[in-house]
């Protein structure tokens, strides 16, 4: 029950800060090719899926993107050291909300891109992606279609790299300039 009311207070939190947020002024069409700036913003708890979002952003940057991680761990790791910025449970407030200043500062990143690479979507994954300054936002499928521009569906057995591979084939396919077709 206790639960349930935080949830409920959850979502009441997010709406209000969608209803009163200011329409972005820089939320113009995006093409794969064209995008300069990706957030990426994953579930951490995993070593094999932490390599693969690893290597996958490497793989970005050698195309000339600036890429940018926040990950997600369930459980604060003392001592432990990662190539990209972490939060936690204890980031959040009493309603799930995520507080910190860099949960805020990657919010308030104007990416082109932002990612949220994993195959179901979680409470904060929405949160941070539906309060995003970023131009376009790419996430699973949920039924909140506030939190994501664009939602991929693949088969959980498919995996993390059929995500990608979804969403690359589909960012390629989306706002791509045509040339007018010619008589002759």
């Amino acid at each position: 029950m206790l639960k349930n009311l935080r949830l409920k207070f959850h979502f009441k939190a997010l709406h209000n800060e969608l209803n009163n947020r200011k329409p972005s002024k820089d939320r113009s069409a995006v093409t794969w090719k064209g995008a300069k700036s990706i957030g990426i913003l994953f579930d951490a708890n995993e070593p094999d899926h932490r390599k693969r979002i690893l290597k996958y952003a490497d793989e970005l940057r050698k195309k000339g993107k600036q890429v940018r991680l926040l990950g997600y761990l369930s459980q604060q790791q003392e001592g432990e050291e990662f190539p990209f910025r972490t939060f936690s449970p204890k980031d959040q407030d009493w309603r799930y909300c995520p507080k910190s200043e860099e949960i805020r500062e990657f919010m308030g990143q104007s990416f082109d891109l932002l990612f949220f690479l994993g195959l179901q979507s979680t409470l904060w994954s929405e949160y941070i992606s539906a309060l995003s300054k970023a131009k376009l936002r790419i996430g699973p499928s949920t039924d909140h279609t506030y939190a994501y521009d664009l939602m991929i569906e693949v088969p959980e057995k498919a995996g993390l790299p059929a995500f990608i591979t979804q969403m690359e084939n589909l960012l390629g396919k989306t706002n791509t300039p045509y040339e007018a077709a010619t008589a002759t």
